[in-house]
């Protein structure tokens, strides 16, 4: 017994601490899988689909992607275009309003040239252009003499300066203008609409292209687009580009290669198209600023939005970008934006959930290609009517129509407007400002107002036609009416879809190369990637990436503050708590995503609890088997079968040591039990009726045991004759007071049943010749006591002491007093006669008693069944002795006053009516005589009702 009982508190001692082994060792494993990024597929598949579940982000109505599309390819024909449809596309994107042209193509060599078919125009327009710059340059000179900033002295100094420098230079320009012009350089053009257009952003890609830039090309790129007014003291952008390309391809080399310097020396920014490509190849982040030679160039559709919101400065943190002073379109004031980085400093695009043509606003090419041939078609619609056949109009009709060569005449005047500003697009200075002046604010204005006041004259005049007889009938001018109409139509839906835009220019087509997955979509044009990019910033609706060491911290803390909670539970209840490892952090994770957008790598830290709780699992079932063995071999003797059950179910309510608990003591003494035994020698002679006796014992008391049992009652020791059992331990029970009381009444019905069917077995009593029947007295008392297993290593015994069991042995004794069978204190009668159980029980309330070794007076009641079982007449004689005893009691709470001799006259006759109306009761008698005797020997001085016990 000795070494058994020390391994089970060494087992016990160790599956404490097991947990917390368990705990350490996953998580430093833990640790290690996150380091190396074990589970990161998975990671990814979890946050695909906790983003898809999370509120889908709002869409900026200023985004607007230009498609190079699969329709545009099919209409215009196939890639590459020559450079002049999207140099022309720029024109109709500046003319309806665009405030932003994004290139999301990399113009990184020369294209070839074609023939001009415009030659003897672009030699007009150029003389044009040279005799206006000859002519301002001599007005120049001319006012400086005339207004005497010139003198005499060095006049002809700058009069040869003036033949030199400027209109040397004009001739020059003129001379390559002509020349080059008889083929049409693409690239040319294409390089003016980038200025013309004014706000055009152009690529540079950080890998190694291996395309040659000369160094003042270089220089010019790094000095006028990368931004300088970026803090970052701990290096952590360059470290993180750095990083980024590896994860990339180690082999990859950083180079900084810009686009072509012809174009980028007239756009208004640079942006860098290299975009994050997860492992497992899906584009999830990326980066918003590369370093360069102590600048920053920012990403394609960043490095544009920083000038859009003129921002003041940039902030690199260890976990953000803060970028401050940033006037978001729509938003009145400046505000400081703080773009949550992953631990690389990478930004979590928070994609559109549709697909790429769900998601923004799109323009395809051909859409405003077809705008230009429209415009070239009613121009050559308006010359051909000039030279048709209007014999069938009358001569004034036919005089009107001529009208058609005024527009025609006023149509060149605006081409050769537009060509004498291309001409003026000679690109911008490092700093910035434009060559020779550039364009004037005042140059569009003319311009666009000419274009728009020629289509408004212009539709007048179509109109105009309809009423002009037979005028319709004419092809050419019933097709001059209707190609107006569509042109104006078509001009005001991508005037209004391109107004104040943002405009992404890119190739979507499917047999583009330039195609990536998403988190939702398997082919989606990168184009939109950096539309999402721009919108996830406009929006400010970020996601956050918390590193996976900090799930794995959450995840420790919270399985240490459980296993700290549950230290002292048993291992099944460690089990059920042992669940919330899984749910709780399983459920944080995707809810901290779905609601507040900020994510944690969950899959190592679930892993970690999984396994933590698994081997919990596993470790506790072998202990749970080894308790159930000593479980059922220390209480299976003394307990009901389903009390083992419980306590195997939850060993926690019995552990080893005391515990206060407030329960219900019950004891059980065999009434002249001595006399029996007498008997019993008697009949078998002396020294030869102990056999007899056990066998007798102990059924009786088994039945009676049993009815305690039944009751949820824990029997705890057997002495002689007397059954000692509590209430309430080892499994809690609210009701134990209710359940004694009852246990009492089965214990007198279990002893009934025993004298009627076992009469035979019993001694004679010789003076009677009736059996001695046995009969137990019953005391019954709750309060706090002492439970536990206690002894010693040797003897241990599920047992309860304390005050509270000594009253309870006290009230047993009592019975004698009041001829009686149960006797129970106060506070069980209080307890047990409430709730659900209220009017259940039928019982006496006696007087107040003084036990042996007690000082303090308990009020006690006499317990005599369930109303639902007696019969009704002692129910009826049950409420007239408690109505005598209420008599009887009266002026017991104040002792400074008499008693009141009437107040025990009126008890005595209500005790006697109980006793007439239930001859059988024994109390109603007792205290006939004691009202009998105090009115004739004189009520005490000091009444309160105390009756004060001198044996046990």
């Amino acid at each position: 017994m000795k070494s058994k009982a020390k391994s089970k508190r060494k087992n016990t001692s160790f599956s404490k601490f097991t947990g917390f082994i368990v705990l350490i060792i996953f998580t430093a494993i833990a640790v290690i899988l996150a380091k190396f990024n074990m589970f990161q597929k998975l990671d990814y598949r979890l946050y695909d689909y906790t983003l898809g579940l999370s509120k889908e982000i709002e869409t900026n109505e200023d985004i607007v992607l230009i498609d190079i599309d699969d329709e545009s390819l099919g209409r215009i024909g196939a890639w590459p275009w020559t450079r002049d449809i999207i140099g022309n596309s720029l024109l109709r994107m500046k003319e309806f309003g665009a405030r932003q042209a994004i290139f999301d193509i990399e113009y990184l060599s020369s294209s070839t040239k074609g023939i001009n078919e415009n030659l003897e125009e672009t030699v007009l327009e150029t003389f044009a252009k040279g005799e206006e710059d000859i002519a301002n340059s001599v007005l120049d000179f001319a006012g400086s003499i005339e207004s005497g900033n010139t003198n005499k002295a060095n006049a002809q100094a700058k009069a040869s300066s003036l033949m030199s420098n400027q209109i040397d230079g004009i001739l020059y320009e003129m001379q390559r203008d002509i020349t080059s012009d008889f083929s049409r350089d693409y690239d040319d053009y294409f390089a003016r609409c980038i200025q013309f257009f004014g706000n055009a952003s152009l690529t540079v890609n950080f890998r190694n292209l291996a395309i040659k830039r000369e160094p003042e090309e270089i220089s010019y790129a790094h000095n006028r687009f990368l931004f300088s007014n970026v803090e970052d003291p701990m290096n952590l952008i360059q470290t993180g580009n750095v990083y980024t390309t590896k994860e990339e391809d180690e082999t990859v080399e950083r180079s900084f290669t810009p686009a072509m310097h012809r174009f980028v020396s007239r756009g208004s920014g640079l942006g860098f198209t290299n975009v994050v490509v997860d492992k497992d190849g899906i584009r999830r982040r990326v980066e918003l600023l590369n370093y360069h030679d102590d600048r920053y160039a920012g990403q394609l559709a960043f490095g544009p939005l920083l000038k859009i919101m003129d921002v003041q400065k940039m902030e690199r943190t260890k976990n953000s970008l803060i970028v401050y002073g940033a006037k978001v379109p729509g938003k009145e004031e400046r505000q400081d934006i703080k773009i949550p980085l992953d631990k690389h400093g990478r930004m979590l695009i928070n994609w559109l959930h549709g697909n790429y043509y769900e998601s923004f606003r799109h323009v395809p090419v051909y859409m405003l290609y077809n705008l230009d041939i429209a415009e070239r078609l009613i121009i050559d619609n308006l010359a051909a009517i000039n030279e048709a056949n209007l014999s069938s109009l009358s001569e004034d009709d036919a005089d009107y129509l001529l009208n058609t060569n005024y527009f025609y005449s006023e149509y060149k005047n605006l081409v050769k407007n537009k060509n004498q500003l291309l001409l003026k697009c000679r690109g911008f200075a490092e700093d910035g400002t434009p060559i020779r002046g550039g364009l004037t604010s005042s140059d569009y204005s003319m311009y666009f107002f000419a274009r728009k006041d020629f289509f408004k004259n212009l539709k007048e005049f179509t109109d105009s036609l309809n009423t002009i007889q037979n005028a319709v009938s004419v092809p050419l001018i019933a097709e001059l009416v209707s190609s107006v109409d569509h042109y104006l139509k078509d001009e005001e839906i991508l005037r209004s879809a391109i107004k104040n835009s943002v405009c992404f220019i890119g190739n979507c087509a499917t047999s583009s190369t330039d195609l990536g997955v998403t988190p939702f979509i398997k082919r989606y044009a990168n184009l939109g990637t950096h539309a999402n990019v721009a919108n996830t910033i406009l929006q400010q609706d970020f996601i956050t990436e918390i590193d996976v060491l900090w799930g794995i911290a959450v995840c420790f803390c919270l399985i240490l503050v459980i296993l700290l909670l549950t230290i002292n539970m048993s291992p099944s209840w460690k089990n059920v708590f042992g669940i919330i490892y899984i749910i709780v952090p399983a459920a944080m994770f995707v809810i901290l995503m779905i609601v507040f957008k900020i994510y944690i790598p969950a899959v190592v830290p679930f892993v970690m609890c999984a396994m933590i709780f698994i081997t919990e699992v596993t470790i506790n079932f072998r202990t749970v088997n080894a308790d159930k063995k000593f479980l059922q071999s220390t209480f299976g003797a003394y307990v009901a079968p389903a009390v083992v059950n419980e306590i195997i179910k939850n060993p926690d309510t019995a552990k080893l040591g005391g515990e206060n608990k407030n329960i219900t003591a019950l004891f059980s003494d065999v009434k002249t039990f001595s006399g029996f035994t007498e008997v019993i020698n008697d009949e078998e002679g002396e020294g030869n009726g102990a056999t007899r006796l056990v066998s007798i014992l102990n059924e009786y008391l088994g039945a009676l045991s049993d009815a305690i049992m039944s009751c949820h009652g824990t029997i705890d020791k057997y002495v002689g004759d007397e059954i000692v059992s509590f209430f309430g331990a080892p499994i809690d029970d609210p009701e134990n007071a209710y359940h004694a009381c009852l246990a009492g009444i089965r214990m007198l019905q279990a002893e009934a049943k025993y004298n009627e069917e076992n009469k035979s077995k019993l001694p004679i009593i010789k003076e009677t010749g009736e059996p001695f029947y046995l009969h137990s007295r019953v005391g019954i008392n709750t309060g706090n006591m002492v439970v536990g297993n206690m002894g010693t290593s040797k003897k241990l015994n599920y047992t309860i002491m304390g005050n509270n069991v000594n009253l309870a042995s006290r009230l047993e004794g009592t019975n004698k007093v009041y001829n009686s069978w149960i006797i129970c204190s106060d506070t069980t009668w209080q307890a047990a006669d409430s709730g659900i159980h209220k009017g259940e029980l039928i019982a006496r309330k006696l007087d107040y008693v003084r036990v042996v070794n007690v000082n303090k007076p308990v009020q006690i009641h006499n317990i005599l069944g369930l109303k639902s079982e007696m019969d009704p007449a002692q129910v009826e004689a049950a409420a007239l002795f408690n109505e005598g005893m209420r008599y009887y009691l009266m002026g017991s709470d104040t002792p400074e006053v008499k008693k009141n001799v009437e107040e025990l006259k009126t008890a005595y006759a209500y005790f006697k009516k109980a006793k007439e109306c239930y001859p059988a009761d024994g109390s109603s008698e007792v205290f006939m005589k004691r009202c009998s005797m105090y009115i004739k020997k004189g009520v005490p001085a000091i009444w309160d009702g105390v009756y004060t016990m001198t044996s046990k």
